[in-house]
């Protein structure tokens, strides 16, 4: 099990948050935006690596190439299109930094493609800010997959022009009646839930605007704040008594309310029985839709009435199963989709009788220290291991116990068609034993979480984000 280094230098400082609200500009200089021709993509990744954090010195150059290379190595970065979005996480840096190359020549990226690499951005980031550098990545491949606007880039007159046009698509979609109907809605809130009897309103944030709107609502003792942005989150604490982290990743808004639900539960902020009211966006800008559940049946089983999510499990691990999980589903390995399981148990020896490992347990003889799933360090492995047939399995403090694990489940259950083996399997497995399941389909991107012989939630992949 390879470990990144631990190297460390002067950290070089900029933007630290990849915030929903932060603009692409903010992440790159016009010195950084380079009209290049280069013999090799060697030569390339230096040009990029060499502008990308301002004044960096030969030392930090070298450990970015060096944090290329390694991910080079493990998977190529060409997206498509035309398009390449290498990448690298090093000690070296705080913060996130941009570097654009450009040429409609095309430039040598060391493989065939459909068509000339003509667009490189180099994205670098502090090791710790994983969350946040996945979601950039996946923002700027989600713009450049526009051709039109990769075309515009790649004829902008000068750097400035090109910087404008990074965010130009993102201020279209903010503007219109967002703030109108974000603050309608924040304003009626309290009245509808006296008159609903909600206990709680749950306010998905993913801007500063409606967190301003909301600083500006009398007496929200019953406001909870949601938001996968930590900058957010610390101005949010200034607003209201109670906000919630959820992890960044790539599912729809609509999918990220269920998951506000069960991440306020499993913290106690909301309790079984209670009726809340979720205020969200219907996956576009500002809030515009108002959801009123009362917490039973389906979330609210999924915790025990001491309100722990079962014996022996801590929240924050299944947090960052889920996290993971949604972060293969966007990436998939290698560009191509894969499926997996994680079961996660608070003692593992109850479930052995259920278990076979199909391979060599790469886990096994490592230090309990080093193979904690809530280390971030751990990400690449666990996503490297992701393509073996069989389930990981995790136990309630986050030690990954095993990889390429056989459930034998003879538990019969009942599910709707279209789940394969692995889901059955993955629901058994919780009706046999005491523990939580969570499965990524290689098919649809769909994240499913399962508990006691059910399904408990389900988190479709976001389109066109």
């Amino acid at each position: 099990m390879t470990r990144p280094s631990r190297e460390r230098s002067t950290p070089t400082t900029g933007l630290k948050l990849a915030a929903p609200d932060v603009k692409l500009s903010q992440y790159i200089r016009p010195e950084a935006v380079l009209d290049l021709t280069a013999g090799s993509k060697e030569d390339l990744l230096r040009a990029l690596a060499k502008v990308v954090v301002p004044g960096a010195g030969e030392d930090v150059v070298q450990k970015i190439l060096r944090g290329i290379e390694e991910r080079e190595a493990a998977v190529n970065t060409y997206v498509g299109s035309g398009v390449a979005i290498p990448h690298a996480r090093v000690d070296c840096v705080e913060g996130i930094f941009l570097a654009i190359a450009r040429n409609p020549q095309g430039l040598p990226y060391g493989i065939d493609t459909d068509e000339p690499v003509v667009l490189a951005v180099l994205v670098v980031g502090n090791e710790n800010l994983q969350s946040e550098h996945v979601h950039l990545l996946g923002t700027i491949a989600r713009l450049l997959i526009n051709p039109e606007l990769k075309d515009q880039i790649l004829h902008a007159a000068d750097a400035a022009a090109v910087i404008r046009l990074l965010d130009s698509r993102r201020s279209d979609r903010l503007r219109g009646k967002a703030r109108p109907l974000t603050q309608l809605l924040l304003s009626y809130a309290k009245k509808i839930a006296r008159e609903t009897g909600v206990s709680s309103i749950l306010v998905n944030i993913e801007t500063r605007e409606e967190l301003e709107i909301l600083k500006r609502i009398p007496q929200r003792a019953s406001f909870i704040v949601t938001t996968a942005s930590r900058q957010l989150a610390e101005e949010a604490e200034k607003v209201v008594n109670r906000v919630l982290l959820l992890p960044r990743m790539a599912v729809s808004r609509a999918a990220s309310v269920k998951l506000s639900a069960l991440m306020a539960l499993t913290h106690g902020l909301i309790q079984r029985g209670d009726i809340v009211a979720f205020l969200s966006g219907n996956d576009g800008p500002g809030l515009d839709t108002m959801t009123i559940v009362e917490i039973g049946r389906q979330i609210g089983r999924f915790v025990t009435p001491s309100g722990a999510v079962a014996p022996g499990i801590s929240p924050e691990v299944l947090e960052r199963v889920i996290s993971l999980a949604t972060e293969l589903a966007a990436e998939g390995r290698e560009g191509i989709p894969v499926g997996t399981l994680f079961v996660i148990i608070g003692d593992q020896e109850k479930l052995a009788p259920f278990t076979q490992q199909m391979v060599i347990n790469p886990f096994r003889g490592y230090p309990e220290e080093e193979r904690n799933i809530l280390d971030p360090t751990l990400a690449e492995t666990i996503k490297e291991f992701a393509g073996i047939d069989g389930a990981f399995v995790v136990r309630g403090d986050g030690v990954v116990h095993s990889a390429g694990t056989f459930l034998k489940v003879g538990e019969d259950v009942d599910l709707p068609g279209g789940y394969g083996s692995r889901h059955r399997a993955a629901c058994g497995i919780t009706k046999a034993v005491k523990c939580v399941t969570v499965t990524l389909s290689q098919s649809t991107g769909e994240v499913t979480i399962f508990k006691g012989g059910s399904v408990i939630l389900t988190l479709p992949q976001a389109r066109g984000w």
